[in-house]
């Protein structure tokens, strides 16, 4: 066989630990970045707070009144096992139809994270190619928790596995063919099997023991609610927007220029010399972050206030299509800067506190069957519909209650191209009974 020499151009992104030290800033929660704060300043001699700047810095696009903007924490409600794996399928780089396809299956998940419908069924509810289905359901296998989406105890913890890179392990191959020889302890059946010693079996079978067959349990279980502080405010003064950033009591920080002068000292020893420069290259990194993560959320706020303006005014029901991609391109970052930005970051408005995660949605086509982002105005959020359903079953007739066929009739005519199934889905999501049960 002829060997060849080729030469390929390829971009690859390469991250230093600079850029990843930089991303962790920008993902950090306000607390934790005021702890980081405290800490590098206790750390660092070159860091020190600028007085100045605190005193004339009010983290302000606009005039907004300084008592305005509490410190105080706020009650949050954690997420529910389908809020958390809707959220990491709006954060993903899918298109409209696969999150619209997505939705479907994770609303077929169960509460210990097993998906209760074929690839076949979730097909002919939304009409879509059940190729497409299959994709998709391997794409959310890879979320987290590891383990979610699979159809069965064994598909389950090959996912784990998988993720853990044990493919082809003898833990992987005892899962695959041996589990239920394993649950009689037949172990050195297995090993006969398999042609391996028994403490092969036997450690294959611990690592197995690790795996979690529920993944789904660590959400159903009723959290505690937590605290949380808005990392931005939107305030509406003389019919305008303003965006403002909380501070949290996090100074403004600078670089002590009196250690240049032993830097510049030729008689100071070179240990001191090195100490100074890493603590003064340390000090202007962070500085550089800080602002940097700054004036990111602040584009992505003012970003939001542009694109849903009625959500901010008027709530959840108001919330239009919105993608990352979408607000990665109109601030110029790239789409994982926005996800890291939006991750664990709240933001109060007039319509109350929401987490930054939750002004995008993914858009379901309207009747005239367009999905494709471009189209954005003929589409409807899935958070919009939620509330549009809860609307009109508001306002039904108590003795004739309507089922989820005639509310598919109703959305139609609203322009909402939506299945019976999705919207079962939607009134449970919402605990609102079936039809019959309503009926009073």
């Amino acid at each position: 066989m002829e060997q060849k020499l080729i030469q390929k151009q390829f971009q690859k992104l390469l991250f230093t630990q600079t850029m990843q030290e930089s991303m962790q800033i920008l993902q950090m929660p306000l607390l934790e970045l005021k702890m980081l704060v405290e800490k590098e300043m206790q750390d660092n001699p070159l860091l020190e707070e600028d007085i100045q700047q605190n005193e004339q810095s009010t983290g302000v696009s606009g005039n907004i009144d300084e008592d305005s903007q509490p410190k105080e924490l706020w009650v949050t409600k954690p997420l529910s096992l389908h809020e958390h794996l809707l959220q990491q399928l709006r954060m993903s780089s899918a298109s409209s139809e696969d999150i619209v396809i997505g939705e479907e299956i994770i609303g077929n998940i169960d509460d210990d994270g097993y998906l209760k419908a074929s690839a076949e069924e979730i097909s002919q509810s939304l009409n879509a190619d059940v190729q497409k289905v299959n994709s998709m359901i391997q794409f959310i296998q890879g979320f987290e928790p590891a383990g979610i989406g699979a159809r069965d105890l064994k598909e389950c913890l090959l996912i784990q596995l998988g993720i853990k890179g044990k493919k082809d392990t003898v833990c992987w191959k005892i899962a695959e063919n041996y589990l239920e020889l394993c649950g009689k302890k037949q172990y050195a059946q297995i090993a006969k099997l398999l042609g391996v010693p028994l403490d092969t079996v036997k450690a294959g079978i611990v690592e197995i023991g690790k795996l979690e067959p529920k993944p789904g349990k660590l959400y159903s279980v009723e959290p505690n609610p937590h605290y949380v502080i808005p990392d931005i405010y939107i305030k509406k003064i003389d019919n305008e927007y303003y965006v403002a950033g909380n501070a949290f009591d996090i100074p403004v920080l600078k670089v002590n220029t009196s250690y240049e002068a032993i830097l510049k000292d030729k008689n100071s020893d070179k240990q001191t010399r090195d100490y100074i420069r890493e603590k003064m290259r340390a000090a202007n990194f962070l500085i550089k972050c800080i602002r940097e993560r700054q004036k990111t959320i602040h584009k992505i706020v003012e970003n939001l206030v542009k694109e849903q303006d009625e959500f901010i005014e008027k709530g959840r029901s108001y919330l239009k299509p919105l993608t990352l991609k979408k607000v990665a391109q109109a601030i110029g970052r790239h789409q994982s800067t926005i996800s890291r930005a939006i991750e664990n970051k709240y933001v109060e408005t007039p319509a109350g506190i929401y987490a930054m995660k939750e002004f995008f949605s993914a858009g379901i086509p309207s009747a005239n069957g367009h999905s494709d982002e471009t189209q954005e105005n003929t589409e409807h959020s899935a958070t919009s519909v939620k509330m549009e359903i809860k609307n009109i079953i508001d306002t039904e007739e108590k003795a004739k209650p309507l089922s989820d066929q005639k509310l598919q009739k109703i959305l139609g005519e609203k322009g909402i191209n939506i299945s019976r199934r999705t919207i079962a889905k939607y009134r449970e999501e919402l605990k609102i009974l079936p039809s019959h049960l309503r009926k009073t």
